[in-house]
């Protein structure tokens, strides 16, 4: 009987057992279920943090409340279940404690969800900032969009082919042909002895308006140069000459017997006054004097020509003088409505094509291109050209308004008809201008030694070299009136008797080269000395021997 109350009272233990396992199991199973939410619910909440709504937060915080809440019930009926000593109480006990070790990164993150929510709206605040850049960026990529649908397609040029350049000296007796491109367009200049040919014919051919016809001391006239050299001097020529006999009926005419002149001497001191006719003939009937040219007034060419109102249909012509020479030189002014663009001159039987056949006959011909950085294009297709013609070409860079004609290879001779200005103009520079020049010479002479003196500086007060500087100066006041003024003025009367006999043509050496005009001189008044020259310094260095004046330009083909 007692044995079967035991039995009986085991097995209520076991039952109770069994029933408390089954809670805790149930509870545990409750726990890791929840936990096993919480824990995914966190995970989704830390991987798309930037994503997580206030609401979504407000479920988690209830959450965790209601597992700390089961936690806590949970830890009452582990208590209770340590009071009794039993060993499934002990594992449950220590699975407890595991369960509570596992939730405590649980319960942590929990109260930091106060921190995650301030981070979340920052981001929020700083999305908005990021959200209206992004707008107006989009705006001004719609704007240049438009602009860019609005631009042309750029067009596609074709590649130039240039051809490698072989560097080489053009032939000394080579004939230049120049060429310009500028402003996109090609302009001819061709060889410019053409051009100061022109111009000097020019001149000629309006001799009576430009002439110098004022008064006073000066060179009105220059000699034309022959082809023969001077025996002595083997770089000087010989002047162009004309007999004239002093019966002549020209001469006779012209009543130089009338014409009165004093002279001075060697020594200073006027001679007896003589007619001009016996000055130039002397005791001899026959005699021969210079062929000469009648010079120029410098504001009448440049008022005459204006500021490039004459010239060929491509060019302007600017004349002006050269520097403080007695020369005048050309300078080539380009038409805005000459030279050909690149449409023109590649049209087959152009005018550009027409010069390239007839240079192409020419000996030892050549183009030589000056190009402008605007006409690079130009030059190439003109070249192109050129080339298709067999003529050699060379090219430089140049820039500005207006090219000087420099020749490569100078010209020594040129044909010119000795009468081709009129006898009268000769006569009226004598009857006209002659008197007045022989006024002026004979008042020179008078006032040699009163001009000499105004001469002697103010603050030269000793005697001695008072007297030296006067006797200086005069004897080379003397020697300059004797070596230039004096002869000037028997030139204007020579001149006339000289172009009373030369008729023919003949050759005439070309006395200046391109770009000065040859055949032509300016106006040169007389310029006295002011100041006895210093004494010459017995140990100073004769100087070199200039070099001779080189024959041309120098062109390099390529």
């Amino acid at each position: 009987m007692a044995r079967r109350a035991r039995d009986d009272g085991e097995r209520s233990m076991d039952s109770l057992l069994d029933a408390l396992t089954n809670v805790v199991g149930v509870l545990l199973l409750i726990l890791i279920i929840s936990s096993l939410g919480l824990s995914q619910a966190v995970k989704v909440i830390v991987d798309n943090l930037p994503q997580v709504s206030k609401e979504d937060l407000k479920e988690l915080k209830t959450r965790a409340k209601s597992t700390r809440d089961n936690l806590k019930e949970l830890q009452q009926a582990s208590v209770e279940t340590i009071k009794k000593p039993d060993k499934s109480a002990e594992q449950l006990i220590i699975e407890i404690e595991e369960i509570e070790k596992n939730n405590k990164e649980l319960v942590k993150d929990s109260s930091d969800m106060e921190e995650l929510q301030k981070k979340i709206d920052e981001a929020e605040a700083l999305k908005v900032v990021r959200d209206k850049e992004v707008s107006t960026a989009a705006s001004e990529l719609a704007k240049m969009k438009a602009i860019l649908d609005q631009t042309p397609e750029r067009e596609r040029v074709a590649a130039k082919v240039v051809k490698m350049p072989n560097p080489r000296v053009a032939k000394p007796e080579s004939k230049a042909h120049y060429v310009v491109c500028k402003g996109g367009k090609v302009y001819y200049v061709g060889d410019p002895y053409s051009h100061v040919i022109k111009v000097r014919d020019a001149i000629y051919g309006n001799f009576s308006k430009l002439t110098y016809t004022g008064s006073g001391l000066g060179s009105y006239t220059f000699s034309l140069q022959s082809t023969k050299t001077n025996p002595v001097n083997r770089d000087a020529y010989l002047p162009v000459r004309e007999r004239v006999r002093r019966n002549g009926r020209f001469v006779k005419g012209l009543a130089l017997g009338n014409v009165k002149v004093t002279e001075m001497g060697a020594d200073g001191i006027a001679l007896p006054e003589k007619d001009m006719l016996a000055r130039l003939f002397g005791s001899e009937d026959r005699r021969e004097f210079n062929v000469q040219r009648l010079r120029f007034d410098e504001k009448k060419v440049k008022a005459f020509f204006g500021n490039g109102k004459f010239g060929p249909k491509d060019f302007s012509y600017f004349i002006e003088r050269n520097g403080t020479s007695d020369r005048l030189k050309l300078s080539l002014g380009f038409k805005k409505e000459g030279g050909w663009d690149i449409k023109q001159f590649k049209q087959r039987g152009s005018g550009f094509d027409q010069v390239c056949k007839k240079v192409a006959l020419e000996r030892n011909a050549l183009f030589y291109y000056y190009v402008s950085a605007d006409s690079f294009e130009a030059y190439l297709e003109a070249r192109n050209i050129s080339e298709s013609h067999r003529i050699p070409a060379g090219w430089t860079t140049w820039e500005g308004e207006k090219f000087i004609p420099k020749v490569m290879s100078k010209r020594e001779a040129i044909m010119l008809r000795l009468d081709r200005i009129s006898l009268d103009q000769y006569e009226n520079l004598a009857k006209t201008i002659g008197p007045k020049v022989i006024a002026a010479q004979k008042a020179e002479i008078a006032s040699l030694d009163q001009k000499v003196a105004a001469l002697v500086p103010k603050d030269m007060k000793d005697p001695a070299v008072k007297a030296k500087f006067i006797e200086d100066l005069t004897k080379e006041r003397v020697a300059y009136f004797l070596s230039y003024v004096q002869p000037w003025t028997r030139q204007i009367y020579e001149s006339v008797l000289a172009a009373s006999e030369a008729k023919s043509s003949q050759e005439i050496r070309l006395d200046v080269h391109p770009p000065e005009i040859p055949h032509t001189r300016l106006f040169v008044a007389a310029a006295f000395p002011s100041k006895p020259k210093p004494p010459v310094d017995p140990n100073k260095p004769k100087p070199k021997p200039k070099p001779r004046p080189p024959t041309g330009t120098t062109l390099i083909l390529d």
